[in-house]
């Protein structure tokens, strides 16, 4: 008897039976024809792996500070702590200087609707250094790699840091420049070799690992600090 919740997610292209844990949703991903019954016997060889899974989000969630949209707040830019500074006066584009961000929101405005306009401005300045940076290192790995995207995007994703479709288009979720640089190159490297291998067999692995020898260690820093990559 299982004691958690999983949802199945048939799909006529998948090839193989996977686990994708994502917000604390259990769900299984599974080819068209492969039976309900050995659905529920794959969930079960991997039972103990799903709550330990289960159990290090829950932690990782509790571990998570709300931001506090104040002076002093502490934000992330290209894995560099900078601090957060309102000044009184219309809200305008956000800015950099001196290992401060600054924001412009009038005094009389408070509560919710101040955040909001924080939080927006905050947004709008990450995606742009993400355009400029991102387009960068996609210039400088294209080049390595011997691809080239038709079109490259920043994107809002949820729960994805990058794609890549059979068009030749990338794309990229803003909030990865929060991260170190090393990892936002691990971002961009796995996404343009996608252009090539548009999968994650063994041999797309074989060809990032050329690209980026010590790639596993960007990607396992992400998968640990991923959640804390936010506004």
């Amino acid at each position: 008897m299982l004691d958690f919740e999983y949802e199945v997610i048939r799909r006529p292209r998948r090839k193989t039976v996977a686990i994708l844990i994502k917000d604390n949703k259990v769900r299984v991903l599974v080819p068209s024809r492969v039976s309900q019954e050995r659905v529920q016997e794959f969930v079960r060889s991997k039972a103990h792996w799903v709550r330990e899974k289960l159990r290090r989000n829950l932690e990782v969630r509790e571990s998570i500070r709300p931001k506090e949209y104040s002076d002093g707040e502490s934000f992330s830019y290209l894995g560099q702590n900078y601090y957060l500074k309102v000044l009184d006066g219309k809200p305008d584009k956000a800015s950099q200087k001196d290992g401060c961000i600054f924001v412009h929101v009038q005094d009389s405005i408070s509560g919710e609707t101040r955040d909001h306009l924080i939080v927006s401005q905050l947004t709008e300045w990450y995606q742009e250094q993400a355009a400029v940076i991102i387009d960068e290192k996609v210039n400088g790995f294209s080049a390595q790699i011997a691809v080239r995207p038709k079109k490259i995007r920043i994107k809002n994703y949820r729960s994805r840091w990058g794609s890549c479709n059979a068009r030749g288009q990338v794309s990229f979720n803003w909030r990865i420049i929060m991260a170190p640089q090393r990892v936002i190159d691990y971002v961009v490297a796995h996404e343009l070799c996608h252009l090539i291998q548009l999968n994650h067999s063994k041999d797309f692995w074989k060809l990032l690992e050329t690209v980026m020898p010590d790639y596993k260690e960007s990607r396992a820093w992400l998968k640990k600090n991923g959640r804390l990559l936010s506004v």
